[in-house]
């Protein structure tokens, strides 16, 4: 027999479908944005879909939270619902790191440590992300069709990111350097 509320069930969906939008839409899309294109304040529209991304995430823990709170899954063995509570407190980080970096980057116009570490932070909760959006699946006893297209959908977006990357990479030489390493468009920096 089912103890839980009678909207729990649509709440594990409306949570799982929040979370995948910010972690493998919203997210990647700002970084995307960042990597392929350049046109004046790309830096500004970045930090929006980023910011919009972790409200989004923010709103997902709440109801992640919620629930974790009336199963009594608040438990250390319980891997999902701790692991998500520290990715959202360490996503605070983030912002901080980008900002830091620019300001930074505004005035020296060089790159330094704090760009890497605000890509490489990134990345990592991106991956610690992604393995608990699995021990989510496994919690809400999802089907194996239902982690096979997770497996899916997350694959094929580390596909693009690499991608994405190596597009990037290749205009390092065509272009003068922007402020997070892409290569400028000519006349879009001012």
């Amino acid at each position: 027999m089912d103890h839980h509320p009678s909207d729990y069930h649509r709440i594990v969906i409306v949570h799982a479908t929040l979370m995948g939008a910010a972690f493998v839409l919203f997210i990647p899309l700002g970084v995307f944005l960042i990597r392929l294109t350049s046109f004046k304040n790309v830096v500004w529209w970045h930090a929006a879909i980023q910011i919009s991304a972790y409200l989004t995430a923010v709103a997902a823990f709440g109801l992640g939270a919620w629930m974790a709170t009336v199963s009594g899954q608040w438990e250390a063995s319980n891997g999902h619902p701790i692991l998500g509570t520290i990715i959202i407190w360490l996503l605070l980080l983030q912002p901080v790191l980008g900002y830091v970096h620019h300001r930074i980057y505004s005035r020296r116009k060089e790159r330094t440590w704090w760009i890497y570490s605000h890509i490489w932070y990134g990345r990592a909760l991106i991956i610690l992300a992604v393995i608990n959006g699995g021990l989510g699946l496994q919690l809400a006893g999802n089907t194996v069709k239902g982690e096979i297209a997770y497996g899916v959908i997350v694959g094929f977006m580390f596909l693009l990111y690499v991608a994405v990357l190596a597009v990037a990479h290749s205009r390092r030489d065509q272009r003068p350097e922007g402020e997070t390493g892409e290569k400028m468009v000519v006349g879009a920096e001012k």
